[in-house]
C-alpha cells in the first residue's frame, strides 16, 4: 500500500503506515495556527480494510471521507469513526487507486470541461505568483458586470460548485443589461499545490485588498472593479469545518451600512431555495460584530472592498457548508442547485430594484 500526496490538491503528512492502519494529519505549510484540510491518494490496497487515523484531531465530517476514483465525481464513505478522528474504508478487489479528502474537491480540469461543454471561452485573466494560470469566463454582454469569485482560500471547494450553478442558470435565463465575470480560483497556486490557504502568512488572499496587494488574483479583481461598471460582487466560500451555522449556507454581513440590502436579498434567496438545494435560511446569516465576524477598520476582504465602489449595489461572502447535516447532506448536485437558486434571487433583486 502506498499513500500519495503529490497531485493537484494533495495535502497530508503521513505519520505511520502499518498493515491495516494509516496515521496522518493535515499539512499546514504556511498556515498560521491550525486548519483542517487534507487529501491523499491510496494505491495497492485492493481487498483490504484500512483505518485512517488522524487522532487527536477530529477533522473528518459527519459522513466520513469524500471518496473519488477520478478527482471529478465524489461521494461520502459514510464510515467516520465515532469521534470523527478518522474513517475506515474497505477497498474492493479491483480498487487499486482511490482518492480520499476532507470534502468534495473541485479540480481545475472540471472548470475547463464545464466551460467547454457550454461553449464558453476561457480567458486567462492573469497568472498567479508562482505561475499557475488563473482562468475566468464571461457570460452575457450587458453593460453592468456581476463578479463571482471563489477560492480566496485554496481549500474551500464548495464555492466552485455554486459558481457552476449560477452560470448555468444565467445561460438559461439571462439578465437584461448584465453580464457575469466568473473567476473560480483566486488562489490558483494554492489550489494546485493543495494548500490550506486560510490564514496564510503574512496574510491570506481574502485579507489582501490593499493599495499594494501581494497576490496577482486579487489585483485582477481590483482591476475589474476600477472599471466602474460592476453592480455586484459575490465571493463564494466554505465555512469552518463543522457545527452550527457551518452545517448550512449563510451570508456574511460585514458592514452595517449594507445590512438592510443583504437582508432584502436573503429573503429572496430563501424564497428561491428548493428542496433539491442545500438548505438556506435567512436566520443563519451572521451580522457584523457577531461571533468571529468583526467589522474591519479597513476594507481588506473582497466583499467589503467591493462595497467601497459606488457602482456596487451588493457585495458579500456566501458560505456553503462542506457536509450539511442529516436530511440535508452535501452532494455535488445539491451545491450546484444552490447556485441556481442563488442566481434566481440575484435576478429578482435587481429586477425589483430597477422597478
Amino acid at each position: 500500500m502506498e499513500i500519495i500526496t503529490i497531485f493537484c490538491g494533495g495535502n497530508a503528512e503521513i505519520l505511520e503506515i502499518s498493515e491495516n492502519r494509516v496515521r496522518f494529519k493535515p499539512e499546514l505549510r504556511d498556515t498560521e495556527g491550525d486548519w483542517f484540510y487534507w487529501a491523499f491518494e491510496v494505491t495497492g490496497a485492493a481487498g483490504k480494510t484500512i483505518t485512517f487515523d488522524m487522532s487527536p484531531k477530529n477533522y473528518v465530517g459527519y459522513f466520513g471521507a469524500a471518496v473519488s476514483h477520478d478527482l471529478n465525481e465524489w461521494h461520502w464513505s459514510n464510515t467516520a469513526l465515532p469521534d470523527r478522528t478518522g474513517f475506515t474504508y474497505t477497498f474492493g478487489a479491483d480498487e487499486n487507486r482511490v482518492y480520499f479528502a476532507h470534502n468534495m474537491l473541485y479540480h481545475p480540469s472540471r472548470f475547463y470541461k464545464f466551460a467547454e461543454l457550454r461553449r464558453l471561452p476561457v480567458n486567462i485573466i492573469t497568472t498567479d505568483n508562482k505561475g499557475t494560470p488563473i482562468p475566468s469566463v464571461t457570460v452575457g454582454s450587458g453593460e453592468r458586470n456581476i463578479i463571482l469569485t471563489a477560492r480566496h482560500h485554496a481549500c474551500e471547494a464548495t464555492g466552485d460548485y455554486v459558481m457552476e450553478g449560477i452560470i448555468d442558470e444565467f445561460l438559461k435565463s439571462p439578465m437584461d443589461g448584465f453580464r457575469i465575470t466568473a473567476i473560480p480560483f483566486i488562489d490558483a497556486d494554492g489550489v494546485v499545490n493543495g494548500d490550506q490557504g486560510k490564514n496564510r502568512t503574512p496574510h491570506d488572499h481574502n485579507r489582501d485588498y490593499l493599495d499594494e496587494p501581494l497576490y496577482n488574483g486579487v489585483r485582477a479583481v481590483q482591476t475589474l472593479l476600477a472599471k466602474g461598471d460592476v453592480a455586484a460582487v459575490f465571493d463564494l466560500h466554505s465555512p469552518w469545518h463543522i457545527g452550527g451555522r457551518n452545517d448550512t449556507q449563510f451570508i456574511v454581513r460585514k458592514t452595517f451600512e449594507s445590512r438592510d440590502e443583504m437582508i432584502k436579498f436573503g429573503h429572496l434567496f430563501e424564497l428561491e431555495t428548493t428542496t433539491e438545494a442545500m438548505n438556506y435560511k435567512l436566520e443563519n446569516d451572521i451580522d457584523p460584530n457577531v461571533d468571529w465576524n468583526k467589522v474591519l477598520t479597513t476594507a481588506t476582504t473582497c466583499g467589503t472592498y467591493a462595497g467601497t465602489y459606488e457602482s456596487v449595489k451588493l457585495g458579500f461572502t456566501l458560505e456553503t457548508t462542506y457536509f450539511g447535516e442529516v436530511g440535508n447532506v452535501v452532494s455535488q448536485d445539491k451545491i450546484i442547485e444552490s447556485g441556481r437558486c442563488f442566481y434566481r434571487a440575484v435576478k429578482r433583486y435587481f429586477e425589483e430594484n430597477n422597478k
